[in-house]
């Protein structure tokens, strides 16, 4: 590929977030110029490391509208561009021992959910310990079951609309760190590679964990922080388990399991709390308490052999919700899309498809509204709770 000096639009960040972005670029406008740089790889951050689910329940009007539009163009995504991330809506499997976290998802069910065409069922433990015995149900008193929800192969998301932004002739150049925005006068002007500057009418900031490495030194104080979560996969088993699990009590720590396509057993928690690291290590204190928490729930991991674990990082804003467009305050010019507090691979999407038509045509569509980063200074957070892991 020929190296130009000049775009339409550069993209920074190649992860499933920045090539969504660009792929409805190209999609909706095929003259528009358009590159995406990456620092490494292409989805190298949080697009691989992470559990590749989705689901379409949240404790928040706002996230669950996104997420159903999002997974509704998921699911149109192999016969869009001809990659199949093989879909599988195994569902979501909450396991509670609290009568108030009951209530809590019965009023967001009544409330929101069914309205809205996703409601959930509330099978007996009974019923749980009939299709799941392998589960250690004791304290447990009732089950949320949300068969909307599923897993999905999340390179094959990354690639696919990598794939698309390249045949449409988007251009990508990977190990090509962004090591500044230039701005002058009020507006963006391009972006700084080290050895050349590129030239750009506008520029995306869609570099997860690293984001704030681009816009602090712009005078933009995004309230983003990166969380490491560590996570730890078996050898692979016949397929048995379809749901994701995630055990509710208190001293859980916020663990889940779960089955890969592959068949491995896959699980983490939400412990210890680990801000800005980004070396991507594992710990051995970690493991220790996920194997005793993942014993206690589901006995037969005691025997399981450890094939492999990473970490990956959480993009987490005050309001666990994502952060989407672009403020009057900055350089003309400039947008971002981060912040998606471990839900960044489900929400690609629909995020692609409305950044591109923010940037495109400036619109700012209803559903974007709650997301733009002017929420915070105007006191309007998401407040959403329903984080898992």
């Amino acid at each position: 590929m020929k190296r130009k000096h000049r775009y339409d639009i550069v993209v920074i960040g190649g992860g499933v977030i920045g090539f969504s972005i660009a792929y409805h670029l190209k999609k909706m406008e095929r003259d528009v110029d358009v590159v995406l740089y990456e620092s490494r790889y292409p989805g190298r951050g949080g697009s691989t490391r992470n559990a590749g689910h989705f689901r379409v329940h949240f404790w928040s009007r706002e996230n669950t509208v996104y997420a159903i539009k999002s997974i509704e163009m998921l699911m149109r995504f192999p016969g869009e561009t001809g990659w199949n991330p093989t879909i599988v809506r195994g569902g979501y499997l909450w396991l509670i021992d609290d009568d108030r976290v009951l209530e809590a998802f019965e009023r967001y069910d009544r409330e929101v959910w069914r309205g809205l065409g996703v409601g959930v069922e509330y099978p007996s433990i009974e019923d749980v310990a009939r299709r799941h015995p392998y589960l250690n149900l004791d304290g447990f008193s009732h089950a949320v079951y949300a068969p909307q929800d599923g897993k999905l192969h999340h390179d094959i998301l990354v690639y696919g609309y990598m794939d698309g932004f390249r045949r449409r002739g988007g251009d990508v150049e990977i190990y090509r760190p962004v090591l500044g925005i230039v701005v002058k006068s009020g507006r963006v002007l391009g972006v700084d590679l080290g050895d050349r500057r590129v030239e750009a009418e506008h520029v995306v900031v869609a570099a997860g964990e690293y984001t704030r490495d681009l816009l602090d030194p712009l005078g933009i104080e995004l309230p983003i922080k990166a969380v490491r979560k560590e996570l730890y996969v078996s050898e692979p088993y016949i397929p048995f388990l379809d749901p994701l699990v995630i055990d509710t009590r208190a001293d859980a720590d916020g663990l889940y399991i779960t089955q890969t396509l592959r068949g491995e057993l896959m699980g983490s928690l939400d412990y210890p709390h680990v801000e800005g690291d980004h070396s991507h290590g594992t710990t051995i204190r970690h493991y220790r308490r996920y194997a005793y928490l993942a014993a206690r729930l589901m006995p037969m991991i005691a025997s399981t052999t450890v094939m492999r674990m990473w970490s990956g990082n959480y993009v987490v804003t005050p309001d666990n919700s994502h952060i989407m467009g672009r403020s009057p305050e900055w350089p003309e010019g400039l947008y971002v899309a981060t912040g998606f507090s471990g839900h960044g691979l489900m929400m690609a999407p629909y995020t692609g498809y409305l950044m591109a038509r923010h940037i495109l045509k400036g619109e700012v569509h209803r559903d974007m509204e709650a997301f733009l980063p002017t929420r915070f200074e105007k006191g309007r957070l998401i407040g959403e709770r329903l984080v898992i892991g």
